[in-house]
């Protein structure tokens, strides 16, 4: 199936962006490794230009909602995001002894001839560019209610999800260190 892939890395163009764990794996439903994207997910914020509107770290993929301020600089973000967070994943993984995971990550490197020992993150994400404010909101409110469907039931409130902005919008708490760029109702 072809992805969609609409990115757009104008400043001041907002994209929804969806990247997924290798064979849909359900890395995050582990919290500690969920927790190392969400620390990745500062480290990012703090080096590169873009503004974070809305996120949620599901057990195989995650949702972003950001504008970047500067030429290159959400597929940059994405790249880098994506890279750090892996490095991280693997080697707590190795350390933990998750033979499990590391197998996965190592066979999804091996054929798809990557020339690292271990592939955590599918290549490529999804992108699609928001213009009118109204798809931003559909888009956000679409983030914060996936931890509630049915296929998940990951929480009993959006804001009740520990790796999501919902708690920034709906709850009005910050999450430290992930400066929330609100998108006016």
């Amino acid at each position: 199936m072809k992805r969609k892939h609409t990115l757009l890395d104008e400043p001041g163009i907002s994209n929804f962006i969806t990247t997924t764990i290798v064979d849909f794996t359900p890395v995050f439903s582990n919290e500690t490794l969920a927790q190392i994207t969400l620390n990745t997910l500062r480290t990012c914020i703090k080096k590169y230009p873009v503004r974070v509107h809305g996120f949620v770290i599901m057990p195989n993929h995650l949702h972003l909602l950001l504008t970047g301020q500067g030429q290159s600089s959400t597929s940059q973000f994405i790249g880098k995001l994506k890279e750090y967070s892996a490095k991280s994943i693997v080697k707590w993984c190795l350390q933990n002894q998750e033979l499990n995971l590391i197998s996965i990550f190592h066979r999804t490197a091996t054929t798809s001839k990557r020339d690292h020992p271990y592939q955590v993150w599918q290549r490529r994400f999804d992108s699609v560019a928001i213009i009118k404010h109204e798809d931003m909101l559909t888009k956000l409110n679409y983030i914060h209610n996936n931890p509630l469907q049915t296929r998940w039931k990951l929480c009993q409130s959006s804001e009740d999800y520990l790796f999501s902005s919902a708690r920034c919008y709906l709850a009005g708490e910050e999450i430290e260190g992930i400066p929330i760029d609100r998108i006016p109702q």
